[in-house]
């Protein structure tokens, strides 16, 4: 019988900006009160929520920074909002694995517009045109 190496996956937590990888301690830095929650981390994936106006800008920040990979974005219907999530992956911390950096945006319902990323991640305009189709979110250039 294999055993489950994975089963002690860290929890998910909140952790304070001196112990994220420098990419993430600088993207708090940066953008401080537009970073709407806390970054929490599990193992090798950290996640984060935005207002609206600034994913373009914090797209430009980590890609200027080395993070070339956009592997999804999502979005999902809420009470409230359109809630869109950006999927990146790149190399950070000690070990330099790939890790997932998910940054959120809660778009009211009133106003569904983001800024667009497909010039910073040419595979954005796929997900941006579906997300548009389906849910009615301008990506304005």
């Amino acid at each position: 019988m294999m055993s489950n190496t994975n089963s002690s996956i860290t929890p998910s937590k909140t952790v304070d900006t001196k112990s994220l990888p420098l990419l993430l301690e600088n993207l708090k830095k940066v953008f401080g009160q537009n970073i709407k929650g806390p970054v929490s981390q599990r193992e090798r994936e950290y996640k984060t929520t935005l207002k609206p106006g600034f994913m373009f800008d914090v797209a430009k920040f980590l890609n200027l920074r080395g993070v070339k990979k956009l592997a999804a974005i999502q979005a999902w219907e809420s009470e409230k909002n359109i809630d869109v999530a950006y999927h990146f992956i790149s190399q950070i911390g000690k070990e330099n694995l790939d890790s997932k950096i998910t940054i959120i945006s809660f778009l009211p319902k009133n106003k569904r517009e983001i800024g667009s990323i497909k010039k910073l991640y040419p595979n954005a305009l796929q997900f941006e045109k579906d997300i548009a189709l389906e849910f009615n979110v301008a990506f304005k250039d």
